[in-house]
């Protein structure tokens, strides 16, 4: 029986994985045939998702699992995915032409820190780091399996070597990425490639273009069935607060103050839930536990840090201008609970006063929806928020803007 604990920003590792295995089963079947973008907005479980591929891979597959979050050059990724590889000695016993490769730039590995094979690495391929790390790449077509490269936070790597770098660079950082992907010799290896932010909004930013992407088979990681968040609940409560009997009421009061079942927000409601019932020093939880768990800690000051990556995004995202009329937008959506796409449409036109172009507002509802602020009903044409935690947050903190 699954007992799933807290583990709230953290990798869900093991029984704390709750009910993935769907979407799990869905990623090896297209990894069978071709590579796989994850998409989710931040704080799904999409990396807990991508660890569980990684650490039980299906036969036949050698899998390496590597977080781009930190990097801000494509040298970075090079010398980081080289120095798995090289990490793994079954892989450096079956393709000898690594050896002989890695040989040439430090000499013998295993009288070397990996550390220090990582930063050599880098800088032998600083200057030419499309040819050596396409040269390395091919080397694979030796071993006799198939491998897997599991690579998180992708866009975030992006926007970095843009920052950093400047546009070009990511660009052919991406142009590069997809002929190794395209390779003929290299149609064993897999690429499952995940990103929490709106991978779209980076391309256009680059002027890639969606084209970079296209080989990749996209698949979606959704909030919890509402039948599959219920049982999450219970045994959540049972296992951290060794609570046996949960009467209906109190999960529809999870439920009701949460919004779409995400783990991340049930997970820090349920936490603050059990502290608060051990302060009143009760044995169970009860309705009023819990809305005062909700409305004074999980929205209080102490737990901010918990969402304020869902607002100072926004600057990452966009210049000025564009940050200030999104979050005004947000706040419109917030403050009224449902907006017809043409009243938003009229505000945004208002707030950029000429100085945006229509189709701005596009991209920028685009990237709101992908970070899950808010979610666009077609049948009636209008955006609300889908997680009432984050809407009653930015209510809370945020309903400031004016304009």
């Amino acid at each position: 029986m699954e007992k799933p604990s807290f583990v709230i920003g953290n990798i869900a590792k093991g029984k704390d994985l709750w009910n993935r295995h769907e979407e799990i089963k869905i990623i090896w079947k297209a990894l069978e045939k071709t590579s796989v973008l994850l998409k989710a907005p931040r704080r799904f479980g999409k990396t807990s998702i991508m660890y569980r591929v990684y650490e039980e891979p299906l036969e036949g597959f050698k899998t390496f699992f590597l977080d781009t979050e930190g990097m801000a050059e494509p040298q970075d990724f090079l010398s980081a995915l080289i120095t798995k590889i090289l990490s793994d000695s079954k892989m450096r016993s079956k393709i000898s032409a690594i050896g002989r490769w890695i040989k040439s730039i430090t000499g013998k590995i295993d009288e070397i820190e990996i550390a220090d094979v990582r930063l050599k690495i880098k800088d032998e391929i600083r200057k030419d780091w499309k040819e050596k790390g396409l040269d390395f790449i091919s080397r694979l077509s030796e071993y006799d399996g198939k491998i897997l490269f599991t690579i998180d936070e992708l866009p975030v790597l992006i926007q970095n070597i843009k920052k950093k770098s400047g546009k070009e660079s990511a660009h052919d950082f991406l142009h590069w990425f997809r002929a190794v992907r395209q390779t003929p010799e290299l149609s064993k290896v897999r690429w499952l490639v995940g990103g929490s932010i709106g991978i779209e909004h980076i391309l256009e930013k680059v002027e890639a273009g969606t084209k970079v992407i296209n080989d990749f088979q996209i698949i979606r990681v959704g909030a919890f069935s509402i039948e599959d968040a219920k049982e999450y609940i219970k045994k959540l409560l049972k296992n951290e607060g060794q609570i046996k009997r949960l009467p209906t009421s109190i999960i529809d009061k999870f439920l009701e103050l949460i919004g779409a079942p995400i783990p991340y927000f049930i997970q820090i409601l349920a936490k603050e839930s059990l502290y608060e019932m051990e302060r009143q020093k009760y044995k169970t939880l009860n309705n009023e536990i819990i809305d005062k768990a909700y409305r004074e800690e999980v929205l209080g000051p102490a737990s901010r840090t918990y969402f304020e990556h869902y607002f100072t995004r926004l600057k990452d995202y966009y210049d000025e201008k564009s940050e200030k009329v999104a979050k005004r937008l947000i706040l419109e959506v917030a403050r009224k609970g449902e907006v017809k796409k043409s009243e938003l449409f009229r505000l945004f036109r208002h707030l950029s006063k000429g100085e945006l172009k229509d189709e701005v507002f596009i991209h920028v509802m685009t990237d709101i929806e992908n970070d899950f602020y808010v979610n666009f009903n077609p049948g009636t044409n209008s955006y609300s928020f889908t997680t009432n935690i984050l809407r009653d947050w930015w209510l809370r903190y945020y309903d400031l803007v004016e304009g």
